[in-house]
């Protein structure tokens, strides 16, 4: 493989992460904050979090998600982007666990993987902002 696959491949994984955080963050918009952190409260009201970080969470998740969308679609400082993608992901993943969702982890896990071959992938990507 050349380089230029390597930059289709890595604008494809950017698109890939970029849309499901773009789909997650509209989401939670639909609801509103009230509605995600009462959807928050719901999934991790009998967990070891405290409820203030479970509000507090499910309060800016939705921001960071749909930063993090625009972030790695824009391409600007893509090493960056996707090492606070990976960051979010895996926190994601290790607060799912203790609501016994492990579908939900596992996918998230995969997200981790995919994002982390974007990583990998980013010097290649001509298509990012330098």
């Amino acid at each position: 493989m050349n380089a230029k696959n390597y930059s289709l491949i890595s604008l494809i994984l950017r698109i890939a992460i970029g849309s499901l955080f773009l789909g997650t963050g509209l989401i939670k918009i639909s609801g509103g904050i009230d509605g995600t952190i009462a959807y928050y409260m719901s999934m991790f009201e009998k967990t070891i979090f405290p409820i203030f970080l479970i509000k507090l969470h499910a309060s800016i998740i939705i921001f960071v998600e749909l930063f993090l969308a625009v972030w790695l679609l824009s391409g600007i400082q893509l090493r960056k982007a996707w090492i606070f993608s990976i960051l979010t992901l895996i926190s994601l993943a290790f607060g799912m666990i203790f609501t016994y969702k492990f579908n939900v982890v596992s996918d998230n896990y995969i997200y981790v993987v995919i994002s982390c071959l974007g990583l990998l992938l980013e010097p290649y990507d001509t298509y990012r902002k330098q």
